[in-house]
């Protein structure tokens, strides 16, 4: 489509969301703060994104439900995984080489959201294999509008190298 005056007012007329098609896409929220995960939620449910939100509140319980165990037995493979860097026992960083010396997880995308603004901390996520980095801002709306773009960025724009996002990428 050529970008005329007309274009972009159709492009910013309002639209009624799209339903998305397929099995909802499961993400998986890892944050020892209860607060957050709400905030998180709440901006996932804005998104357009079609998606059931899965929580664990440190490193262990996210491994476990990736790997399936105990009460997590059956848990879906997440299209996107959110996760925080300071959480007692096992922290966000160690949570993250774990999951990536996983198979199936190589090539899920991880945020790294925390409230940590730290270069050493920054690098060492990219070492180890985040997908991105994004700070918690301070206020909620802006902290919702955070994680908005980010889940429609990384679920609806962003295109895999070796297959989309689709019902067969979300299960184990």
């Amino acid at each position: 489509m050529p970008i005329t005056p007309t274009a972009i007012a159709e492009l910013r007329r309002p639209r009624p969301p799209a339903e998305p098609e397929g099995e909802p896409i499961a993400i998986l929220l890892v944050d020892d703060d209860p607060d957050c995960r709400m905030l998180v939620r709440d901006a996932i449910e804005e998104s357009r994104v079609k998606c059931r939100v899965f929580e664990a509140s440190n490193g262990h319980e996210a491994l476990d439900f990736l790997h399936g165990r105990g009460p997590h037995a059956g848990a879906p493979k997440p299209g996107l995984i959110y996760l925080d860097i300071e959480m007692p026992g096992l922290g966000g960083q160690d949570t993250l080489r774990a999951v990536r010396a996983m198979p199936a997880f190589r090539d899920t995308p991880v945020v790294m959201m925390t409230g940590v603004s730290d270069d050493a901390q920054m690098r060492l996520a990219a070492e180890n294999g985040a997908n991105s980095y994004t700070l918690k801002p301070a206020s909620a709306a802006q902290f919702l509008s955070t994680v908005l773009a980010s889940t429609n960025y990384w679920l609806t724009v962003h295109q895999y190298p070796h297959h989309r996002l689709s019902q067969e990428a979300c299960r184990r």
